[in-house]
């Protein structure tokens, strides 16, 4: 019998990969620019884009001015010097956009270069067609679309990630030291971003059986482990002092105890309300944050990689990568924020992809067995256009709250505030405190409990002074 694979279409041909990622691209960068504003929403993403500011202009830190305590903002360390607490990678790349006067297209850059490896690795390893699946799979994935327009970090580990994935699947149909060497030194730039998607994705190639590749890899990705100590001295006072650490003090007097609770414990393992939150991060990323079906075709695809395929050894590691991913999300805190509840699993998007386009085939020549083809396309159309409904459906929700964080600063810009002080009068101030990282226009205070307007105004002669209360539109009013 001929296989179906074997007829050159257009599906095959490397210009409609590469103008899908053009079209997906644009895509991602109009979301960031014009739907979401090139706007950090979350506290994570301010201070991300904050630290991003700082590296844009050559410096690690800045000096804070006086009454410190008063210019509390989520997920920044503000002390004598204010600063993110996060690791540099992602911010690092995001200076390069702030340096440059775009730093909401960076995002959107990096979800490019995921997709291109993603293509490139799937093609290599089953085809033309797996890849052109895999593509739509990773390039439609409502998740990996809406972070490619924010200031998350899960895009660029996607992307160094990837670089590893494409790393590896060459390493394993031509076993050369250097894929190694580049599969490490990518894991190690992702330590630099996010340290425990690193190791996670590190510690899934022991499925290999390979000490040797195990030890070029991590030898490859040290130096970057060790960029990260010199980087916590620098900014945090010591090698072996994060800056969660650091910031933890602030995060529980802002949100108490339960809140500010270990980020990984076993303690989450028995806890029920935690429980229920990682069953219900799961049945998101399968149901909502994937392309419908997603999951289900890539069961099919890691059935139907023979054990003599080419392709096996990659079968084996993505089943891994989602098995280490899947375990690690279980003594890990998930209380409901202010990203995507599914957005620690961003990294399974990679073999997710890589096995729904070997399922890919199969699941279609069973489906038309039963439906015919013409249904068959249908069902393929409806889950791509499901998984762009749902991008609107998060937006729906998202916009109207953005809307409302940035209608502080766009009052305050529409009454010419310049030189003045305003104090937030909100349920949680810290999340709206944003002075910049120099304090050089509009001063933002989330003053403490004990602080008085008189207090301000003693600090701060000569400037005006407003009070801006929480609500849709922010109100101001003139301290007298």
């Amino acid at each position: 019998m001929r296989d179906a694979s074997s007829d050159r279409s257009i599906a095959d041909r490397t210009w409609v990969a590469l103008a899908i990622i053009v079209v997906l691209g644009v895509t991602y960068a109009l979301l960031a620019r014009f739907a979401l504003d090139g706007f950090p929403y979350s506290g994570d993403e301010y201070s991300l884009s904050l630290q991003g500011e700082l590296f844009g202009r050559g410096v690690f830190k800045a000096e804070v001015p006086p009454h410190a305590e008063w210019l509390g903002v989520d997920h920044v360390i503000v002390d004598h010097w204010i600063r993110s607490k996060y690791p540099p990678g992602a911010s690092a790349l995001l200076g390069i956009g702030y340096r440059v006067g775009v730093p909401w297209l960076v995002t959107p850059l990096e979800a490019v270069v995921a997709l291109v490896l993603v293509w490139w690795a799937t093609r290599r390893a089953l085809g033309p067609r797996p890849a052109l699946v895999a593509l739509i799979a990773l390039g439609v994935a409502p998740l990996f679309l809406f972070q490619a327009a924010s200031f998350y970090t899960h895009t660029a580990t996607v992307m160094f990630l990837a670089v590893a994935f494409a790393a590896i699947g060459a390493w394993t149909t031509r076993p050369h030291a250097r894929w190694l060497v580049l599969a490490g030194a990518a894991i190690g730039a992702t330590f630099l971003i996010r340290p425990l998607d690193a190791v996670l994705f590190g510690m899934a190639m022991i499925a290999f059986r390979s000490p040797r590749a195990i030890v070029i890899t991590a030898a490859s990705a040290l130096p970057f482990v060790g960029l990260n100590f010199v980087y916590q001295a620098i900014q945090f006072g010591s090698p072996f002092t994060t800056g969660y650490a650091l910031y933890e003090p602030a995060f529980r007097a802002l949100y108490g105890d339960d809140t500010a609770a270990a980020s990984l414990s076993f303690h989450h393992l028995i806890n029920p309300v935690q429980l229920w939150n990682h069953i219900a991060i799961f049945r998101a990323m399968i149901l909502d944050w994937t392309v419908a079906g997603t999951a289900v075709v890539a069961l099919v695809g890691a059935r139907a990689i023979a054990p003599d395929h080419p392709a096996r050894p990659m079968r084996t590691f993505a089943i891994a990568v989602i098995c280490a991913f899947v375990l690690a999300l279980l003594p890990t805190i998930s209380d409901p924020d202010d990203g995507a509840p599914a957005r620690y699993l961003s990294t399974t998007l990679l073999p997710l992809a890589f096995l729904a386009a070997a399922g890919f085939a199969p699941t279609c020549a069973v489906i038309a067995s039963w439906v015919g083809r013409r249904v068959r396309t249908l069902f393929v159309i409806l889950a791509v256009v499901f998984a762009l409904a749902q991008v609107g459906t998060f937006l729906e929700d998202r916009l109207p709250k953005q809307w409302k964080r940035e209608g502080l600063y766009q009052t305050a810009a529409a009454m010419h505030l310049r030189d003045d002080v305003v104090i937030v009068r909100a349920k949680y101030p810290s999340r709206y405190a944003r002075s910049g990282p120099w304090f050089d226009g509009v001063l933002y205070l989330s003053l403490p409990a004990d602080a008085t307007v008189e207090q301000v105004q003693r600090a701060y002669p000569g400037r005006r002074i407003w009070e801006a209360h929480e609500g849709e539109p922010w109100t101001f009013t003139r301290v007298q």
